[in-house]
């Protein structure tokens, strides 16, 4: 079964975070957690756009070492929800970098107030990752490893692609379960995730609610693959099946 590795999964989250909690050192050396609106440039370095007036930038000049936690969207259970926290020194992006830093973080926040009004461009160089994927999954990521792995490339279609199905294909998705997770007894299911890899659901029969974990049979990196790969696997499992389970139209992902 082929899932994305522990890097990937947290450049992915960076990449999609638009709040995460910024922990510097403060008076007496106490850690002091801020809320901050981060952004990543290309190597997934976090970049922040902070006031002069902060505490957290009074901190940093005092003391560099830092940390940004970022979580997973998502409702329910919080501590169920994937999360990341990179640990590096934060300074100021000098020349001749910073225009560049800017415009990566205006990508992410635009109408911010840019580096006019006592703001500056800071930036994270990634030491250390942690990541943790839910209860009882956690790990310390490699920093080159990290910084070499990519966001998945349907970050920006996961949320639509997720509502879609649990919208509009409720029982190709009990059908995905029954024949390829395993779960015969599967009587409802939802989505969580996609990614290049494969998808993410819960599987809910008698004996309660299963995480079920699926492969696509090639990588995808787009919506339309998406789509081709899911209404492939719908009518294998269709024709696998002795009785066919509803007349639910293939999935179509939106593009």
């Amino acid at each position: 079964m082929t899932a994305p590795d522990d890097a990937e999964r947290s450049r992915t989250l960076l990449a999609a975070a638009r709040t995460g909690m910024l922990a510097t050192l403060g008076e007496g050396g106490y850690p002091f957690g801020s809320v901050v609106a981060p952004a990543v440039d290309e190597q997934g370095r976090p970049l922040l756009l902070l006031s002069d007036l902060a505490v957290h930038s009074h901190n940093l000049k005092g003391d560099p070492r830092a940390s940004l936690m970022v979580t997973e969207p998502g409702t329910g259970d919080p501590l169920d929800l994937a999360r990341v926290t990179v640990i590096g020194p934060v300074t100021e992006v000098a020349e001749p970098e910073r225009d560049a830093a800017v415009a990566a973080y205006q990508a992410v926040h635009p109408g911010g107030l840019g580096t006019d009004h006592g703001f500056r461009i800071y930036r994270l160089d990634v030491q250390s990752v942690r990541f943790v994927g839910g209860f009882a999954r956690m790990s310390w990521v490699d920093a080159a490893a990290y910084i070499e792995a990519e966001p998945d490339p349907l970050l920006p279609h996961i949320a639509g692609i997720v509502e879609h199905m649990n919208d509009d294909h409720g029982s190709a998705m009990v059908l995905y379960c029954q024949v390829f997770g395993d779960r015969p007894a599967t009587t409802s299911a939802h989505m969580t995730g996609i990614d290049r890899h494969g998808f993410d659901m819960f599987a809910v029969d008698e004996a309660g609610e299963h995480r079920v974990r699926l492969s696509f049979a090639v990588d995808v990196t787009t919506p339309t693959q998406a789509r081709q790969a899911l209404v492939a696997m719908v009518q294998e499992a269709r024709n696998r099946t002795v009785t066919p389970p509803s007349t639910d139209a293939p999935p179509t992902v939106p593009g």
